[in-house]
């Protein structure tokens, strides 16, 4: 079953253990948590884009040895510790891998692809042309809302462990410690109480924007009332109790404070269709085979 093939990219296999690894980096990409803690009615769409970005990179990666192109052992080694750092705890990291059948060496080998088909992406992204005045403008006028910096606030929180087998305990306990922050203050029940690593210093988060969290976090943090203890929050990584002390709402930018953020996304759209239909030419002149539904 472990190597199990799921397609092959001109002669190239793509194996179920490199299916699975791509399918845990969507589940944290899209999700922000492990696979297993995503609805199973999402992992058909998960699968199916996990499929369609290894014959990509596959296609990609050819096209670089073909090129004579290989990542240096610089670059793949900064991108495997970017990814274990991303994980959380590198032993729970090894052993999920382990599980799906895939150890270090086939880990490092799909990392190297990874950097060199990211690496050559790049190298095709610097003929994308910088964009007009025009083009600058007219999206200014179409889209202001888009350039708006995104709301932020200032939130602290305590997060409790949650048991899946019992998860009401946790739930009140979470209840019980707001009632304390309520009379006590948030900060010190959180240094005593918060598993996060933010407990030292009362639970405070600093600035946060709806991406930098957890999609349930970001609902209670930005709909909360400011200096009010909200409801128990649950999330993969437990209960929480949050916070928010500052909300800023900023302002619609001018032209010319907003023109590198129009120009980088204009350049950004550019560069996707670029690529796209690089990879569609790449996709013509290959023998790709599905080998499951």
């Amino acid at each position: 079953m472990d190597d199990q093939l799921v397609a092959t990219v001109n002669g190239a296999p793509i194996d179920i253990k490199a299916l699975s690894a791509t399918m845990q980096s969507l589940a944290q990409e899209h999700f922000h948590a492990t696979l297993e803690e995503v609805p199973q009615e999402s992992h058909a769409d998960l699968r199916a884009m996990a499929l369609e970005r290894l014959v990509a990179r596959e296609l990609i990666f050819q096209s670089a040895l073909s090129e004579g192109f290989v990542a240096d052992e610089a670059a793949v080694e900064a991108e495997s510790s970017r990814i274990l750092r991303m994980m959380g705890n590198p032993a729970d990291f090894w052993k999920r891998l382990a599980e799906r059948g895939m150890d270090e060496t086939s880990f490092l080998r799909m990392v190297r692809k990874d950097v060199t088909a990211d690496q050559l992406s790049a190298r095709k992204l610097e003929k994308v042309e910088e964009p007009s005045e025009a083009e600058i403008k007219q999206f200014f006028r179409a889209y202001p809302e888009k350039l708006r910096d995104p709301e932020r606030v200032r939130a602290s929180h305590i997060l409790l462990p949650l048991d899946p087998d019992d998860p009401d305990t946790a739930l009140e306990r979470a209840k019980a410690l707001k009632s304390r922050a309520e009379k006590e203050g948030f900060a010190e029940i959180a240094k005593l109480h918060s598993v996060c690593t933010s407990a030292p210093g009362g639970g405070e988060l600093g600035y946060i924007r709806r991406e930098d969290v957890d999609p349930s976090f970001a609902d209670a943090a930005f709909s909360q009332i400011v200096d009010e203890i909200g409801p128990p929050v649950r999330t993969p990584y437990g209960y929480h109790l949050i916070k928010v002390s500052e909300r800023e709402i900023p302002s619609p930018p001018t032209i010319d404070e907003a023109r590198n953020k129009i120009v980088s996304f204009l350049k950004k759209t550019k560069g996707s269709k670029l690529l796209e239909g690089w990879v569609a030419e790449l996709r013509n002149g290959a023998e790709i085979v599905m080998l499951v539904d």
